[in-house]
């Protein structure tokens, strides 16, 4: 699942809290580790640049400031990279039984995480927040994030693991469903999850039933008379509240059982949960109440543009929930593979509602497996192996 994981490292709490949970996932999963921790050296070489005009004066004679120059380039350089490698090493300490490769990076930190996480890592593990909180003197908020981690999460297009509490194995795996395909492949990955370490998981998805009368009211408050007769508005908040409102919670219960099939097509089972409300604030509020191991949500929903670097939802979640947070991205810059008209035929008896998120399942499995063309019989084997919600699931056909 995670053959090779990215740990961020910085020697703060949630550093620590990072250090041991990856430690306990690499140890289920038998992936490759590496812990990374970026320093800063030439950005403290310019800060003390910025302050030599501030110099007494007898330091100020070119011969002696260059000196001054040549010995703080040594011993910043030197220093910062003696204390990121004590970092790396108090970190592998923690990890026992875990083999784990040491990087250290000079740059700016985000940047250089970011960039080192595009080298086929699987899965970057993140502490919620650096060691810039406890300078704070225990004045940071307890859910912010740190710029660091908050950066990080935006730009990286792993799997990032954000770690906000003490590390934990098994229990209850949260999973948030829109319906999109996004959303079913991290029903996907947490599956796979629980499989490994012993977790159960449970799929929720929630729609907001307030938001178009709340969105009705405020267009009333604008339009004229003229207008609203145009618009027959009368007329279309009726239509909104008669089928609209009331069928969205038929639309997500549909959702949930979907999830169903997929974890029955691989020989799991589920519990569902459906709420009302913001998205977002009811999956982090429903965390705060059962305390799950994990919250898992994909970095896209259904209102996923080309150029959106995250999803609001999942944005928002990562931001709120007081646990720790695994982010799913499954996305790929390929072109998918072409259909051939059999494995078409066989999405015709798939529920319409579901047919993109089988659709994209099924992509998802040819692609995995360098497949350039979706066949009746790529169809049968994904049915049969990746969970693809199917009629006859796990019948050959």
């Amino acid at each position: 699942m995670y053959r090779k994981i990215l740990l961020c490292v910085d020697n703060s709490s949630h550093s620590d809290y990072a250090v041991r949970q990856t430690g306990l996932f690499a140890q289920a999963l038998g992936s490759t580790l590496v812990a990374a921790h970026v320093y800063a050296a030439r950005l403290h070489d310019r800060r003390f640049a910025d302050l030599e005009p501030g110099l007494p004066k007898e330091y100020q004679d070119p011969k002696r400031l260059g000196a001054s120059r040549r010995t703080h380039d040594s011993l910043i350089g030197r220093g910062l990279g003696l204390i990121s490698d004590s970092y790396l090493e108090a970190a592998r300490a923690k990890l026992d039984r875990v083999s784990v490769e040491g990087k250290s990076i000079e740059g700016k930190n985000y940047v250089e995480l970011v960039r080192e996480s595009m080298n086929g890592y699987d899965l970057a593990v993140i502490g919620a927040r650096g060691l810039g909180s406890a300078s704070m003197n225990g004045q940071c908020p307890a859910e912010a994030l740190g710029s660091v981690c908050e950066r990080f999460v935006r730009r990286a297009r792993t799997d990032v693991l954000v770690v906000k509490d003490s590390p934990r194995i098994g229990g209850k795996i949260l999973v948030g469903i829109d319906g999109s395909p996004d959303s079913y492949a991290a029903l996907r990955r947490a599956l796979k999850l629980a499989q490994a370490i012993g977790a159960c998981v449970e799929a929720v998805s929630c729609f907001d039933p307030n938001f178009h009368p709340v969105a009705f009211k405020s267009i009333a408050g604008v339009l004229s008379e003229k207008d609203a007769n145009v618009f027959r508005f009368k007329e279309q908040e009726d239509l909104h509240d008669r089928i609209i409102n009331r069928g969205l919670e038929d639309l997500y219960q549909g959702y949930l059982e979907g999830a169903r099939i997929v974890a029955q097509g691989r020989g799991q089972q589920i519990e569902t949960r459906l709420l009302t409300g913001k998205p977002a604030h009811e999956l982090a509020r429903l965390a705060r109440e059962f305390e799950p191991m994990l919250l898992v949500v994909a970095r896209f929903g259904l209102h996923r543009t080309d150029d959106l670097d995250i999803g609001s939802t999942a944005e928002t979640i990562v931001r709120l929930a007081p646990g720790n947070v695994l982010v799913v991205n499954e996305r790929s810059d390929d072109p998918p593979p072409a259909w051939s008209k059999e494995g078409e035929e066989r999405l015709g008896s798939v529920p319409e509602f579901m047919r993109p998120m089988v659709k994209k399942a099924i992509e998802s499995y040819a692609r995995s497996r360098g497949l350039t063309e979706v066949t009746a019989e790529v169809v049968t084997a994904a049915k049969a192996s990746h969970g693809v919600p199917l009629p006859g699931h796990g019948v050959e056909k």
